[in-house]
């Protein structure tokens, strides 16, 4: 038993028992702080119907965190109900599993949140979107947004550029974007900081999840 063996390794079992602990604890703190809407997503599970048209081994490639490293955006296009939102979580659960520090957020509620008055509290939330490795941005501009969100836009994408990454999930393709931004000079950084390093997924097929799942339930 562990009592007959030698004390360095017994040592050496506790010091691995432990490390496996804190990396444990680590995992669950960081999917925690993410906020995802879909904790439980993970890679593994995507659904390869013939009409969403994604690709198995560009899937697997993503979720080895390699562009987060090195600093790129993913932008996932796909209708309403194609199931974005889930490979974002998928995506950002790997990054977790991989001990980077992820945030998801909704566009409106993050522009809810820097759009108010500059105290302490808006300096740390806007620390929050800045500082993490992986940023995930939901319902990229579902409608036009004003000058003033557009500004709060182009400061959080400014300061993560060659910092960190973003997942943008969006209905529409970014050819689409800088007139929902205001087609001014910062729509035009904002759209230029994005894409200029960006992974394009598109999800293709007109049915959505929720009608996929519920053929197999």
């Amino acid at each position: 038993g562990v009592a007959d063996m030698p004390f360095d390794e017994r040592l050496a079992m506790l010091i691995d028992a432990e490390w496996d602990a804190r990396r444990a604890n680590k995992r669950t703190r960081l999917l925690r702080q993410a906020g995802f809407p879909e904790s439980d997503a993970n890679i593994c599970d995507v659904r390869y119907d013939p009409d969403r048209k994604l690709d198995r081994a560009r899937m697997m490639d993503l979720s080895n965190c390699k562009w987060v490293d090195a600093g790129r955006n993913l932008i996932v296009t796909g209708a309403s109900g194609a199931g974005k939102s889930w490979i974002a979580c998928a995506l950002g659960v790997a990054a977790c599993n991989a001990f980077k520090t992820v945030r998801y957020v909704r566009l409106p509620e993050m522009l809810d949140e820097l759009c108010v008055a500059k105290d302490e509290a808006w300096a740390k939330t806007r620390k929050r979107y800045i500082a993490c490795d992986l940023l995930i941005v939901d319902d990229w501009l579902l409608e036009p947004i004003g000058q003033h969100q557009t500004r709060e836009v182009l400061e959080i994408v400014e300061a993560r550029h060659r910092r960190g990454s973003l997942i943008l999930c969006s209905q529409f393709a970014p050819s689409g974007w800088r007139a929902k931004l205001g087609d001014s000079a910062m729509a035009d950084a904002v759209v230029d900081r994005i894409v200029f390093n960006s992974h394009v997924l598109h999800i293709e097929g007109k049915e959505s999840m929720r009608k996929r799942m519920s053929d197999i339930l």
